[in-house]
């Protein structure tokens, strides 16, 4: 590592839905005099998650091309040449990764890569735990994954679990990762001071979970039965028709129904609609006031497992007003 100063690097996972853009959004309101330049990884070809995160000071790049530890590991090395090649004043970078993301490969960016080390350092590999979900998920590989290289956990939705679950957890937590500090938030209410500045990414840390990560090259393949499906329409919809269709996948669909989030043109309201959901767990708010010149369109992307593509395109034809 280089002497010169080095702009530290927030690395934030966690699995789909567990709360990632909650805690980036709380992290910028107590940053609000920093300029950071947050990186934004989604899953699928989509770039909803930019309506979610709050217009402070930042810069928001986002990377919709594909997993930020796959195919567009390049486009991050370029993104992170770009940023500093411009000679504009950076406090921190925060690399917001896709739930489906192994961050074993962004580690490594800055570990092998020559430019990248002597540029950046990683202060801290933050791993967001859905406590609701967290059992569920655990069936998939991506977790596990996120929560062995993580040296911060942060259990979210601890609202939502029982005394009795969260020791139970706890003891999966310690197995899994023995080394990392733990969380505990309520809508990843955290405190901005026990998750960055501390420099507590230790390497010794993470190559005792993978003691190759310098030698080789990580690929990642993600589960198949995974899938994401975006849909777009400048027809407005109708507000009586989403709710019944929305109440449709949460009791029906809910299961297989990782993460679904978007904007909504409504015929009934001059006011977007934002929502997200969880499984069963779905919540929409008033967003933005629509502008006159700007153009208005409803975009959805669901993220889940054994997704029926057409039967998903037709309930949203189904809301149209």
């Amino acid at each position: 590592m280089s002497t010169e100063k080095t702009i530290p690097v927030t690395i934030l996972t966690g699995f789909l839905g567990a709360g990632k853009t909650t805690l980036l959004n709380n992290l910028l309101k107590d940053m609000p005099e920093q300029n950071v330049a947050v990186i934004i990884n989604e899953f699928g070809d989509t770039a909803i998650d930019s309506h979610l995160v709050i217009s402070t000071r930042e810069e928001i790049i986002e990377i919709n091309s594909g997993c930020i530890c796959c195919n567009v590991r390049g486009d991050l090395i370029h993104i992170l040449s770009n940023l500093i090649t411009k000679g504009e004043r950076i406090d921190r970078i925060v690399i917001e990764t896709t739930g489906m993301a192994n961050p074993a490969p962004v580690i490594q960016t800055f570990l092998m890569d020559e430019k990248m080390g002597k540029a950046f350092e990683i202060d801290c590999v933050i791993a967001m735990v859905d406590a609701r979900h967290i059992w569920q998920h655990l069936k998939e590989e991506e977790p596990g994954q996120q929560i062995a290289f993580a040296d911060v956990l942060v259990l979210n939705k601890m609202d939502l679990i029982s005394i009795d679950e969260k020791k139970a957890l706890e003891q999966q937590l310690i197995k899994m990762n023995p080394h990392a500090k733990r969380l505990y938030t309520t809508y990843a209410n955290a405190n901005i001071l026990d998750l960055i500045g501390n420099k507590s990414f230790d390497v010794t840390n993470v190559l005792k979970v993978d003691p190759s990560l310098l030698t080789d090259t990580h690929h990642h393949h993600h589960n198949d039965q995974v899938t994401s499906f975006v849909y777009r329409e400048e027809h407005p919809l109708d507000l009586e028709k989403v709710n019944k269709w929305f109440a449709y996948l949460v009791h029906f669909k809910g299961e297989n129904l990782y993460r679904y989030k978007g904007v909504l043109h409504i015929k009934q309201l001059e006011k977007r609609v934002v929502f997200q959901g969880v499984h069963m767990l779905f919540a929409g708010t008033e967003g933005a006031r629509w502008t006159d010149n700007e153009k208005r369109e409803s975009e959805i992307v669901f993220i889940g497992k054994h997704l029926d593509y057409q039967e998903l395109a037709n309930g949203f034809q189904y809301c149209l007003a």
